[in-house]
């Protein structure tokens, strides 16, 4: 604190009386004595009313004699310029006190200055000033740069040292630990990251597809896993082109292990493709199948064939049913409906890792049966086998489904990989589970960037294994050759199919149009069967070659959902002929009301028309129809099977769009009106579409912005009872588990200091939540997938170590260290550098550290 003592001495003098000094007033004598710290400055700088009038001495003692005019205020002001120190300016204000006769006026300032030793940061990218990089000292931003790249910092004595970092976002970090020292200056060098991502990668039926949990190391250092989508984000320092050596670890694939040196730019990806040593089945999703007769109701042989070919068809082990009904939240989520996964695919969505595979059906009613068709789709959309057979009457629908699915496995082109090579023979994954057997023939697809040998290589089965099969090269040109890691596709021979060893090849192009008259266009997407053996589609142009004999006769079959099939004997006589079809669309009438009013109509995305509509034609099939009425309504969105002549949703069927509470509540939240907010998404009820959304999200606002956890508890809880969300049929709700241990291990911090045993109980809750989380994690919400990983693995780290401080349970403290070690192994790459999670980041070390060595 300043000090200040002031003292008037009154001197006897023979000098005038007071007015005989004129207008300066009488004599005043000045004595300031600075200190700082307990020690003299010298060189401070003494201000009278704004003029200086001298600098302090060795002994840190200013001494002058000026005249001031009695009763006037006088302003005494004490500078002082300290290398390294910051020192604030003393400044005393007084009136000048009128003297008595020959009296000298002498006033004395002891001012012990007040200061703060600092530390200079000068922070630069190629020298370049960085402005607003963070300064921490110890776990703490103390502030950031400005403009210059530059800050002071003030710190307390200290006689440890001072643990310094500087980071900003999108660039490297400096640490460094030293004494601070008045003045002391760091220049601090930083480097713009630059990102790059690593790829895991492997094929399946024509599609790179990522491979997750692949363990990725850089110049020996491990740095993460592949994600979900095989993908790891590597951040690294310095000029873009750096090389290093990157490294995979793929047990299980091969190789088992590959290391590339390569100049990282962020701009090209690194990427490998792995095979693996054992096929995972295939993921399969069977959707509803749909009728093709118009007119006719189909229902109750629609739900016995699909019932009938799901069990066949998940009795052998190479398929793996995925309940289509467990899709339907994530499809609508990516805006994919069954007509688009079947026709583009859906790669690059989130139900990438889920699905590997489709299965829609259809079938048509006549006069002799029922045509039962099932068509197979990858993720890239393409059809990869279909099959159609005949069942006569619905007693036959069971032995029908049996024959497809037998025909599935006998024909479908099941993928593998050249996994050894031994006595000459070729190893190949794939053994008696696919229906191989000595004799099937695999065509050989090189490794991405080989060089394929003009026709592709030819293996031919000689031995068979339980899990592996051994085939020699069969018909080869020249120079073909064929390596470990290659993929093999199973041929099967389609009737009229030339052998491999036939040169000569004899087809007919089918050109097949859809309408009526001069409306009629070419058709794409019909499916070809030539004695029930599926053998093209057309394409785009409505065409299509088919391999088959001259002058054999054979049943042909064209079949395009929506369309009236086509069945006639088929003949040709000189190869290359062209026969044309023309097949007539299937259709049914839609109408449609709605309340409110004037809707807009969409069909598969297309505008249809507006609300009421008397009446449209749709194509038979399931299609996804949405009515839109915009303001503050939620659209309406559903997949209508249209299976009649007449879709009626007028009247009592008539089509209610509700109050879209979601987007009220987010603008309330956008304009910062958190309460507002909250009041609307509580507005929603029980059957409203946007419930679970409006009150998971209730839930949040109640623990993030409220701190109520009981009532953050309630509303999650709420949610999770719903039975689609508790048993996870709406995958999106995975999250809420998280969020819901979230906020019981927040609730256990708040009892914890009055009832630990309650305490405990609620870190039990949160850590029971939480592991139900983690092993749903696929299932976050891509746009919240790193942070939702985070705080699970987080919150499941301090939860079971807060039991163990509470129990002293050794089983604790080692599901704790177990915790930890996830949390910092899978720490999402986006996320560091974000201030706010290397905060967490920090956190975890430390609450680590005090047990790791327990």
């Amino acid at each position: 604190m300043q000090t200040l003592a002031i003292r008037l001495v009154t001197i006897l003098s023979l000098s005038a009386v007071l007015f005989g000094c004129g207008d300066q007033g009488p004599r005043m004598d000045l004595e300031v004595n600075v200190t700082m710290n307990g020690k003299v400055v010298q060189h401070a700088k003494v201000i009278a009313d704004g003029k200086e009038m001298g600098e302090t001495g060795e002994d840190g003692q200013f001494n002058a004699t000026t005249n001031r005019i009695p009763g006037k205020q006088m302003v005494i002001e004490v500078t002082a310029d300290v290398p390294g120190v910051e020192v604030k300016p003393w400044k005393n204000e007084f009136t000048v006190k009128l003297p008595n006769t020959g009296e000298v006026l002498k006033y004395v300032f002891d001012v012990d200055l007040q200061s703060s030793p600092y530390v200079a940061f000068t922070v630069q990218e190629k020298g370049v000033p960085v402005a607003d990089a963070s300064v921490k000292v110890g776990n703490n931003e103390v502030g950031k740069t400005d403009d210059k790249g530059e800050f002071f910092y003030k710190y307390q004595a200290t006689k440890k040292p001072l643990s310094f970092a500087v980071s900003k976002p999108g660039y490297s970090e400096w640490q460094k630990s030293a004494m601070p020292e008045p003045g002391k200056k760091f220049d601090v060098a930083l480097f713009k990251r630059v990102a790059v991502n690593i790829e895991a990668v492997k094929d399946e039926y024509g599609q790179g597809v990522g491979i997750a949990g692949i363990e990725i190391s850089v110049d020996g250092k491990r740095v993460g896993k592949t994600d979900a989508s095989g993908v790891l984000v590597y951040s690294y320092e310095g000029e873009p082109g750096k090389k290093v050596r990157v490294t995979y670890n793929a047990p299980g694939y091969l190789p088992a292990a590959w290391t590339v040196n390569v100049p990282l730019d962020g701009e090209t990806p690194v990427r490998h493709y792995f095979y693996p040593m054992h096929p995972k089945p295939i993921q399969v999703a069977m959707f509803r199948f749909a009728g093709n007769t118009p007119g006719t109701d189909l229902k109750d042989v629609l739900v016995q064939t699909q019932t009938a070919l799901r069990n066949q068809l998940f009795k052998h082990s190479v398929f793996h049913a995925v309940p289509a009904e467990s899709l339907e939240g994530d499809m609508k989520k990516e805006g994919l409906t069954v007509a688009k996964m079947s026709s583009k695919g859906w790669l690059g969505t989130r139900l990438q890792q889920m699905v590997d595979m489709i299965v829609v059906g259809s079938v048509a009613q006549d006069e002799r049966g029922y045509y039962i068709e099932a068509k197979f789709h990858s993720a890239s959309g393409k059809l990869i086998f279909s099959q159609l057979i005949r069942a006569s009457g619905s007693s036959d629908i069971n032995s029908a489904s049996k024959e497809i699915v037998e025909n599935v496995i006998e024909r479908f082109p099941f993928e593998g990989t050249v996994v050894a090579m031994k006595d000459d023979r070729y190893e190949i994954n794939l053994g008696e589970g696919y229906a191989i057997s000595r004799g099937t023939e695999f065509i050989v697809t090189p490794q991405p960037g080989k060089d394929a040998a003009p026709g592709g290589a030819r293996l031919l089965v000689k031995k068979v294994g339980d899990n592996s099969s051994f085939a020699e090269l069969g018909d080869t040109k020249s120079g073909e050759k064929v390596v470990v890691g290659d993929r093999v596709v199973r041929h099967y021979q389609h009737v009229g199919e030339a052998g491999s060893s036939d040169k000569s090849r004899e087809f007919v192009t089918l050109q097949v149009k859809g309408g009526v008259g001069k409306g009629a266009t070419a058709l794409p997407g019909v499916n070809v069967y030539l004695n029930n053996d599926w053998v093209g589609t057309t394409g785009n142009n409505g065409r299509v070659e088919v391999t088959l004999r001259t002058g054999k006769n054979y049943n042909l079959m064209l079949y395009r959902h929506g369309y009236q099939q086509i069945a006639e004997k088929l003949r040709i006589e000189k190869s290359g002929e062209a026969k044309d079809y023309m097949m007539v669309a299937n259709t049914a009438l839609f109408k449609v009301e709605s309340t409110p009013s004037n809707a807009r109509i969409y069909v598969d995305g297309e505008e249809f028309g507006r609300t009421p509509l008397s009446g449209k034609a749709v194509g038979l099939g399931f299609h996804s129809v949405r009515l839109s009425v915009g303001e503050n309504y939620r659209d309406w969105e559903e997949v209508v099977e249209f299976d009649k002549k007449v879709e009626d949703r007028t009247g009592a069927r008539k089509i209610v769009l509700y109050k879209d509470y979601m987007k009220l509540g987010e603008a309330a939240e956008a304009k910062g009106d958190i309460d507002g907010a909250m009041a609307a998404y509580a507005a929603t009820v029980k059957g409203h579409p946007d419930y679970s959304s409006a009150h998971h999200r209730l839930a949040q606002l109640y623990l993030d912005e409220k701190d109520n956890y009981d009532a953050a508890i309630r509303e999650f809880e709420n949610v999770l009872s719903l039975p689609e969300n508790e048993q996870l049929l709406n995958k999106q709700y995975a999250i809420a588990y998280t969020n819901l241990g979230h906020a019981y291990y927040d609730k256990g911090n708040e009892t914890m200091a009055g009832d630990r045993n309650a305490a405990a109980q609620y870190y039990a809750k949160a850590v029971q939540n939480l592991k139900v989380a983690k092993q749903n994690m696929r299932f976050f919400p891509t746009d919240e997938y790193d942070e939702a990983v985070h705080d699970t693995y987080f919150y499941l780290a301090l939860s079971y170590q807060k039991l163990y401080m509470i129990t002293k349970r050794s089983g604790m403290l080692n599901e704790a260290n177990l915790a930890w070690r996830d949390y910092f192994d899978f720490f999402p790459a986006s996320l560091e550098g974000d201030p706010a999670f290397q905060k967490h980041r920090e956190t975890a070390k430390k609450f680590w550290d005090q047990i790791k060595n327990l």
